[in-house]
């Protein structure tokens, strides 16, 4: 697990909280808010119903009651701030931080700012109308919610300090083993999803599985996608909540049951080796085969140790697996004995 953090640290993800408090939740209240004051102003001037949904000819195709629409903003910027905050916040309960947080606390706003910008347009144009089938096209608030999401969301990437505290956080090997030219030695351990992602996942393809069989027996018409889409999900399951990582003389592999998806790192191209200590959330933005904005790629199944391999390439592999001091130590043994050519 993450040691407790210095001084320095502790300050730095502290500074980074409080800009994404700024950023990821004070702005889109304060954007949520403005947006509904807005409307309730207008609302004696509109039609109602008013138009709330466009075709793709840019013509009123759907319509709601006038004081639906704060309503509905209200909901949606409190909903998606409560939301992408909460994950960003509790991902990083125990003091860590990482680019992932920065980038939730830059989606919100944008996020937030652009969708209510699209509401609140559309209504305020509809003032003064007789009829909501007279509202103008949609094309134009479209723009405008656009690039008010892309100037929100750079702003608050650019105002949010770029702190990272989590993946940085390494224990050196404790020991790396001397082998003897000729000499054998395999490391391997099975690693996969904690126990309550497994019972959600493995929950959704039986309820799946399930609504399949009600219908196909009620002789219901859904039956085949609910079906097909249960296949893929359990397929899905089985090649990304379990992988066997194996330490050996060709270098480091790790594989799902079905054989895909398999990552091998070669003994030749490993330039480091390291155990970090990795927060799903915070390094990675969740759980399973992931892609960091720090450019490593993961299997990160859980929280904790987890064996780092950089290559000559300028990648960066992670996995986490239990007794991952252990695997890094004899990689490191295999690669400078494979590196003096006393390799099998």
């Amino acid at each position: 697990m993450t040691a407790a953090a210095p001084d320095q640290d502790r300050a730095r993800v502290a500074r980074a909280r409080r800009a994404f408090v700024w950023s990821g939740i004070v702005v889109p209240a304060v954007l949520t808010a403005t947006a509904v004051v807005i409307q309730l102003a207008v609302m004696g001037q509109v039609p109602d119903p008013v138009a709330v949904h466009w075709g793709v000819g840019g013509e009123p195709d759907g319509y709601a009651a006038a004081w639906s629409v704060p309503l509905l903003s209200a909901g949606l910027g409190v909903g998606m701030t409560v939301l992408l905050s909460a994950f960003a916040l509790i991902g990083a309960r125990e003091g860590e931080w990482g680019p992932t947080m920065r980038f939730l606390g830059s989606l919100t706003p944008a996020v937030v700012g652009g969708i209510l910008m699209i509401i609140t347009w559309t209504f305020v144009a509809q003032a003064g109308l007789t009829t909501a089938t007279d509202a103008d096209g949609i094309v134009e608030p479209l723009v405008w919610g656009g690039a008010t999401a892309i100037v929100l969301g750079v702003v608050a990437w650019v105002s949010q300090p770029r702190v990272v505290v989590s993946g940085g956080t390494v224990r050196a090997t404790t020991e790396i083993p001397s082998l003897a030219p000729g000499e054998r030695a395999v490391w391997v351990r099975t690693t996969s999803l904690g126990s309550a992602g497994m019972v959600v996942l493995v929950g959704a393809t039986v309820i799946l599985f399930a609504l399949a069989l009600f219908d196909f027996a009620a002789a219901g018409g859904v039956w085949p996608v609910l079906l097909i889409v249960a296949g893929v999900l359990a397929l899905v399951i089985l090649a990304t909540v379990m992988f066997r990582v194996r330490v050996d003389a060709e270098g480091l592999k790790v594989v799902s049951p079905l054989g895909v998806p398999r990552f091998a790192v070669p003994l030749d191209q490993i330039v480091d080796v390291r155990v970090v200590s990795v927060n799903p959330m915070a390094d990675f933005g969740g759980w399973g085969v992931r892609k960091g904005l720090d450019g490593r790629t993961g299997v990160v199944l859980r929280r904790g140790d987890a064996v780092e391999v950089s290559r000559a390439s300028g990648s960066t592999f992670v996995v986490t697996v239990d007794d991952a001091t252990t695997a890094a130590g004899l990689l490191l043994a295999l690669r400078d004995r494979d590196a003096r050519g006393g390799a099998a």
